[in-house]
């Protein structure tokens, strides 16, 4: 057997979004609402991760997700996605590791996190599960009813917009005015903006620090300045064709996501169920305004002996 010489459907001439949603942690496992609160992967969410990475990421024989085309991620800043995230970047070094090829993908790609990718904040619902929410709300839901104390799905738009916005222009090699640029600034959230804001101001002082002449060595280190701020800005290869985004994140995130991607009401999420670990395929059709959903809910990759992991 070769590896795919051709691109199928799925792949036409366009620049494609990668959604993955992260593992499986004991909260998602028993179907608790888990937004803000930090909880790392099962051990079997970890195992999914790895099946997503040996089976799809790193796999030459199938034609849903090119790898190598993969030019930006973006990961939400929880543990679970993170951890996510980290079994795709490590099974990308491994397959270069065996091959022999040309250098993964995920060691020349940039990978930007920002909280607007986090998962929808569910206020006092945090840790309920939805059977228990039913009991007192018979015709709660999330999408229609929000969470008391929580987001609503208009601000959850909002942030999914908001990376839409950097994704469209990232795969369009132009700003939000349409001038045609090589670099764009990342979006943050308020205090994430504040935050690069101090980071700047640090950096404007300890450029005027003259250690040699005895002044007080400044607390940040300039490399790590530098690295710092280079997180603030995503750089757009010149190669049109690898102009391929990836996204880690959340169940509800990215439902709403996509259906913003297709310029709906992110209510109209509510239809679109994501299971843990799985990839869905986003893209254009005719021309970079015309966004489509390509594949959804691809989780195939998860059975494993006649047993679905997680």
């Amino acid at each position: 057997m070769t590896a795919m010489a051709t691109a199928s459907p799925v792949h036409g001439q366009y620049p494609r979004v990668y959604l993955v949603r992260h593992g499986t942690t004991e909260w998602s496992q028993n179907g608790r609402h888990t937004g803000l609160t930090d909880i790392p992967l099962l051990d079997s969410g970890v195992e999914q991760a790895r099946l997503l990475s040996s089976r799809i990421f790193e796999n030459p024989y199938q034609d849903m997700v090119h790898i190598d085309n993969i030019s930006l991620v973006l990961v939400s800043p929880l543990v679970r996605a993170q951890q996510t995230y980290q079994q795709l970047h490590q099974g990308g070094l491994s397959k270069e590791h065996r091959e022999g090829s040309q250098p993964s993908c995920f060691t020349r790609t940039q990978a930007r996190s920002t909280s607007l990718l986090t998962e929808w904040d569910y206020g006092d619902y945090e840790g309920v599960t939805t059977k228990d929410i039913l009991k007192d709300r018979p015709n709660w839901s999330l999408f229609g009813d929000n969470a008391p104390n929580g987001e609503t799905v208009e601000q959850v738009s909002a942030r999914a917009d908001a990376i839409i916005e950097l994704i469209h222009n990232y795969q369009r090699g132009q700003d939000s005015q349409g001038h045609s640029t090589n670099i764009l600034k990342m979006p943050f959230t308020e205090l994430e903006l504040k935050s690069n804001s101090d980071l700047a101001a640090a950096a404007a002082i300890s450029e005027t620090h003259d250690h040699s002449d005895g002044f007080e060595k400044s607390i940040v280190d300039a490399s790590d300045l530098s690295k710092s701020m280079e997180q603030t800005v995503v750089r757009i290869p010149e190669l049109t064709g690898r102009r391929d985004v990836l996204i880690v994140a959340h169940g509800h995130f990215l439902r709403v996501f996509a259906a913003r991607w297709l310029k709906m009401d992110g209510i109209q999420g509510k239809n679109l169920v994501l299971d843990t670990a799985s990839v869905s395929v986003l893209g254009y059709e005719h021309t970079l305004e015309e966004r489509v959903i390509k594949v959804w809910n691809q989780s195939n990759h998860l059975w494993k002996d006649n047993t679905r992991i997680g």
